[in-house]
């Protein structure tokens, strides 16, 4: 009996994957979330086995995850929402063969990251790929926002020139990649991991954050007034530039003071945003609420990254309270509810979706005290452990959705 059914699974499965490649470009998000999860979890167990094992790479595996971590996962998950959503704003046809982009960019990271356990040259042909198909990604958005015709782009046009940051973060990263034992590796680092948060990831997600919490909470809470001043955000991405460009060694200069005083004056605009949106009222929605929280991170993240800039040993806490408080736990809170919404399902975390977020939330929490305290290594082994197994029962919930299809509406 459970051979035949085990079977009939597969078979599903591999009709279901044949029709979310059909289906590539009418429905972008299956291909391109599909791919970010599967992204995920390849990332997720590499570290987990670096740290692990204690594997000997070329490079140092802590300096490839703090790159490669990053733009290794939310680039396919940003390409399926821009071009999923993205037409949508600009009331435009979507662009032609973007799909394809989806299973280039996630065997880029494939060929990547043993590469980097090689040494150089081998990491180079995944990143260009990688930077390829990120590249031509915003040529196919900037052919989006020309033909658009609307009066109001200007979430488009700023995405436009944060993609463009993407692409030079990716290529500044594959110089590090070649270069990594020259005179000027070190150098080339900090920039790729600067780049890839401040002028690309961070300022992508404040975007979507500006155009879409205002519009969820005010159609799941009529009473709350979207509120969402331009002004609001261009201070965020005129801060994200200031924090791009890298700190002094010396945190005594004015450069760094005046990073230190740009990432506190963000944190109190991300807060008086959180406020003003409504974070109390969200919480009589599960899903929209999940926006929310995850939002509420950015800013205790900025106010750790000031103490950093202001000399205070705060280890890695304001990097994993971005990367892991708000970018990881906003991922999951938008691809759930994109994920549900477009696919004919109720919009309505339920407890298993409830729980692993909660979760994530936790380990997340955990991360930045292990930074705070300098915690022993064993409690980062567990973090590292329970976080893969979070994301996996994550992906064993929304990776069906995506070969199953959209739920045909009752006759």
């Amino acid at each position: 009996m459970n051979a035949p059914s085990s079977s009939n699974l597969l078979r599903g499965m591999w009709r279901g994957l044949g029709d979310v490649w059909r289906c590539r470009d009418s429905e972008p998000h299956r291909i391109f979330f599909a791919a970010g999860v599967t992204g995920v979890i390849f990332m997720s167990l590499w570290w987990a086995g670096a740290l692990g094992f204690n594997a000997v790479t070329a490079y140092p595996a802590t300096m490839v995850h703090a790159v490669l971590m990053p733009l290794g996962v939310f680039p396919l998950f940003m390409m399926g929402f821009i071009f999923t959503a993205g037409p949508r704003w600009l009331q435009t046809s979507p662009p032609r063969r973007h799909g394809l982009l989806a299973p280039l960019y996630l065997l880029g990271l494939v060929l990547a990251l043993p590469g980097f356990t090689l040494g150089a040259p081998w990491p180079a042909p995944g990143l260009t790929l990688m930077l390829v198909s990120w590249f031509a990604a915003t040529a196919l958005w900037a052919s989006c926002v020309r033909r658009s015709e609307v009066d109001d782009r200007r979430h488009a046009k700023r995405l436009l020139v944060v993609m463009l940051g993407g692409c030079l973060a990716l290529g500044v990263t594959l110089a590090w990649a070649l270069f990594a034992r020259s005179a000027h590796g070190a150098a080339m680092w900090v920039w790729a991991r600067q780049l890839s948060l401040w002028a690309f990831i961070v300022p992508v997600f404040l975007i979507v954050c500006h155009r879409m919490i205002p519009f969820f909470t005010h159609s799941a809470l009529p009473q709350v007034k979207a509120w969402r001043p331009f002004y609001l955000l261009d201070g965020w991405l005129l801060a994200c530039l200031v924090l791009a460009l890298m700190a002094p060694a010396d945190v005594e200069l004015p450069w760094s003071r005046l990073q230190a005083m740009t990432a506190f004056a963000m944190a109190v605009a991300l807060a008086l945003a959180s406020w003003r949106w409504n974070l109390y009222a969200a919480t009589a929605n599960r899903l929209l609420f999940m926006l929310h929280l995850s939002f509420a991170w950015l800013p205790l993240a900025l106010g750790l990254h000031a103490l950093a800039l202001s000399g205070v040993a705060v280890g890695s806490a304001p990097s994993h309270a971005l990367a892991l408080g708000f970018c990881a736990t906003m991922l999951v809170a938008f691809v759930t509810r994109v994920s549900l919404g477009h696919s004919g399902r109720a919009l309505v975390a339920d407890r298993g979706y409830w729980a692993i977020y909660l979760a994530l939330h936790v380990v997340a929490a955990l991360r930045v005290l292990i930074a705070l305290a300098g915690l022993s290594l064993a409690w980062l082994h567990a973090v590292s452990g329970l976080w893969v197994l979070l994301m996996v029962a994550w992906a064993a919930r929304v990776l069906p959705i995506y070969w199953r299809g959209r739920i045909p509406k009752p006759a």
